[in-house]
């Protein structure tokens, strides 16, 4: 059994992380055993939205230390799943990386599968909130 996970930051995330100097987000970091995973769409969204260079500077750190994934078009979503053209290229992305989970604060649009296994070509995703996800895996800190 495999035992690092895959995990995918949205936007959401890596905004967060990189907006201020020390924050929750950073355990993401510093866990055991993850890799983590964003898309380059992701990346670009934190970019055009940053507000100051000591974010922009952060953010560059963070992406240095994850893998940057192919962005994937929204055709990769399961059938039962509908998002607005902004999200689905973060699930579509997620899913072709083979993510075990992908972190989102993003209730309002992913609210319905939070929490949920979503079955995709290439395994088992489960699309969570940021403190729930850190807090069910205190042990890889």
């Amino acid at each position: 059994m495999r035992e690092d996970l895959r995990v995918f930051l949205d936007a959401y995330i890596l905004f967060s992380a990189a907006l201020k100097t020390a924050t929750s987000f950073d355990r993401f970091w510093i866990m055991r055993d993850l890799v983590l995973l964003t898309s380059r769409y992701a990346a670009d969204e934190v970019r055009r939205n940053s507000i100051h260079a000591a974010q922009d500077s952060k953010l560059e750190v963070l992406l240095q230390k994850m893998h940057l994934v192919s962005d994937a078009p929204g055709g990769y979503l399961p059938s039962n799943i509908i998002l607005p053209a902004k999200d689905a290229p973060i699930l579509s992305a997620a899913i072709q990386a083979g993510a075990d989970f992908l972190i989102t604060g993003d209730r309002h649009h992913f609210g319905r599968w939070m929490n949920t296994q979503i079955q995709t070509h290439l395994g088992v995703l489960v699309i969570q909130e940021p403190a729930r996800f850190l807090d069910e895996h205190l042990d890889r800190l």
